[in-house]
């Protein structure tokens, strides 16, 4: 069995099934950002070409390695390439939190590590001007006190929701403070649904129901809460129910949501609705990207089976 991650804190293969405490992962959940610093190592002939990399994720520090340091966390390019299951690195990468590195080997280093990062990127924390204050750190922590991480749908909420607020920022550098915090309270209103309701991930654009317009509401009365300006408030509010459609706000945040579903919920919701219907949701997806937009799409790992339906779609 070849290892995938390879640390202090043991080699992962595919049977490895880690867990974190309750504890562990509050205390994880809450430092922000951790991945800053990514490694690549490969042979001395290989050029690296880091330019995607470095526009994709321009607050990583990303540095050349001759080889890898014991306690490192190691993603192996033949690994994540291969027939996979995602969890098998998704609690490594758990597993070893809070990490400031991760260590991408192999000939592929580059393309590899730009689908690790797209995968984990909720671990890289981007801000932009508007984000970088204070507020926002206020912002993040209400946010996430609304998800107990010892439930696994909830976690896999907070998750999208600070995924879609990353992918956000990949699609439309200089946005705005409040399409950013509509962006993580974008599915407040499910939170309280039911498992297929939340995994379902209807298109956030047609969301003009009472149901959104409650999510909204309560974003609004959180952002309050927290010392948002009341225009802001509004903005983000405004947007989370759905009120908002035809904007550029609203359409640079449907792309988020879709890229975000695509390259890290497709698994869940594949598993949970079976192939077919999945095909339909990713043919459906696609074709709501704007040009921008699906250019990212080459830019993330898909699990092998949802891949087909990308292709086919």
């Amino acid at each position: 069995m070849n290892a995938v991650v390879s640390s202090d804190r043991g080699q992962v293969g595919a049977g490895s099934a880690g867990t974190l405490s309750h504890k562990g992962r509050r205390k994880a959940a809450s430092q922000r950002p951790e991945i800053v610093r990514l490694s690549l190592v490969a042979d001395e002939d290989e050029e690296l070409d880091t330019s995607t990399l470095t526009r994709e994720f321009p607050s990583l520090i990303v540095e050349r390695a001759e080889r890898c340091a014991a306690d490192d966390l190691i993603i192996d390019d033949f690994a994540w390439r291969g027939a996979f299951d995602f969890r098998r690195f998704d609690e490594a990468v758990e597993n070893a939190r809070p990490l400031s590195l991760v260590v991408v080997r192999g000939s592929d280093a580059v393309g590899v590590a730009i689908e690790v990062m797209a995968r984990y990127q909720r671990l890289v924390v981007r801000r932009n001007e508007a984000s970088s204050t204070p507020l926002f750190d206020a912002i993040l922590e209400a946010h996430a006190a609304l998800f107990d991480p010892s439930s696994p749908l909830l976690r896999a909420d907070l998750e999208h929701a600070l995924d879609t607020w990353q992918w956000m920022l990949r699609i439309a550098p200089n946005i705005g403070l409040a399409p950013q915090i509509a962006a993580l309270f974008h599915d407040i209103d499910r939170l309280d649904g039911e498992p297929q309701e939340r995994i379902e991930h209807r298109a956030h654009r047609v969301l003009d129901d009472p149901q959104a317009k409650r999510g909204g509401e309560r974003a609004l009365a959180i952002l309050r809460g927290v010392g948002v300006e009341e225009e802001d408030a509004a903005r983000a509010s405004d947007l989370v129910a759905g009120r908002v459609c035809s904007e550029s706000d609203a359409l640079v945040l449907d792309d988020a949501d879709a890229l975000s579903f695509l390259s890290l919920m497709s698994p869940l919701y594949a598993d949970y609705f079976g192939l077919a219907q999945t095909r339909r949701k990713v043919s459906f997806t696609l074709g709501r990207l704007a040009p921008v937009a699906r250019e990212k799409v080459s830019l993330f790992r898909l699990r092998p089976d949802v891949d087909r339906l990308l292709q086919q779609g």
